[in-house]
């Protein structure tokens, strides 16, 4: 009878046990699965907190490296604008140089012809005056003197003709290709002057644009823009100036015409007071 009371006893304690394991890991399992939903909570509050904090740094830092960009462009733009604006000045030095050497030339051009022109007229009234020394020595007559004298005035006089001719053509000629010269150094210095003042009026545009903030892409084509402009219009005016060489061209065959003339009319001169002196002489040949 106690061992049947002892067996219920067991059996009894074994259920209270088994009841008591079994709820024991449910309560004991709640408290880990609420502190696991916090933790989750907590680690996407962070994360987000770190996302958005990683996008303000990026946002600051792409500011920064677009401004160290917008820095670095304008030091490089103002150190070429400079380049250039000093290249402009090179030109136009060369230009001036390259023009006083060509007027240095002219002059030293001319003056040589005109120094050559001396020498041959002063060989001719050399030999001038060597013919009328052998005629006035064969001149033995009265008639004959007094035809050598008729001839050598004439000739004199057809000498100075022809060489006033000859100068007023050469000077016209020079006065001429003065003009052409100076009209077309005009020209240039206007297109040169006008080309500097352009590219001088987009340097400053780019300049203040690039310290406005502006897209340096825009920046560098807007001054390429106004560059290439500039240049057409430099190459526009320098195709429209007339040229010297077709003025000069015709102001040289107008000298020939003229000093053609002079030779011809000195030759005719020369002839019929040669046919005189014959007549005078009584002879085919003086």
């Amino acid at each position: 009878m106690m061992k049947t009371a002892y067996r219920k006893y067991q059996k009894s304690v074994f259920a209270l046990l088994g009841v008591v394991v079994f709820a024991a890991p449910v309560s004991v399992s709640a408290a880990p699965w609420n502190n696991g939903e916090n933790r989750s909570d907590e680690w996407k509050a962070n994360r987000e907190e770190k996302l958005t904090e990683r996008k303000e740094n990026r946002a600051e830092k792409l500011a920064e490296m677009k401004d160290n960009r917008q820095e670095a462009f304008c030091t490089r733009f103002t150190e070429q604008a400079e380049k250039i604006a000093g290249n402009l000045s090179d030109r136009r030095a060369k230009f001036d140089e390259r023009k006083g050497k060509r007027a240095d030339t002219l002059e030293t051009n001319r003056n040589e012809r005109e120094a050559k022109l001396e020498s041959h007229r002063s060989q001719t009234d050399e030999r001038r005056n060597a013919m009328y020394e052998k005629l006035e020595a064969r001149a033995d007559t009265d008639a004959k003197k007094a035809a050598v004298a008729a001839f050598k005035k004439t000739v004199e006089a057809a000498v100075d003709t022809r060489q006033d001719a000859v100068d007023a053509a050469i000077a016209a000629f020079r006065k001429g290709v003065d003009a052409a010269i100076g009209s077309r150094k005009t020209d240039m210095e206007s297109a040169a002057e006008t080309f500097k003042k352009a590219v001088e009026a987009a340097l400053t545009k780019a300049k203040s644009d690039c310290a406005a903030g502006t897209d340096p892409a825009t920046v560098r084509q807007t001054f390429k823009t106004s560059l290439q402009s500039a240049r057409t219009v430099l190459q526009n005016e320098r195709q429209g100036a007339d040229k010297v060489g077709a003025q000069v061209k015709a102001l040289a065959e107008t000298r020939r015409i003229v000093v053609r003339a002079a030779l011809d009319a000195f030759k005719s001169t020369v002839e019929a007071a040669r046919a005189e002196l014959k007549k005078a002489f009584g002879e085919t040949t003086p």
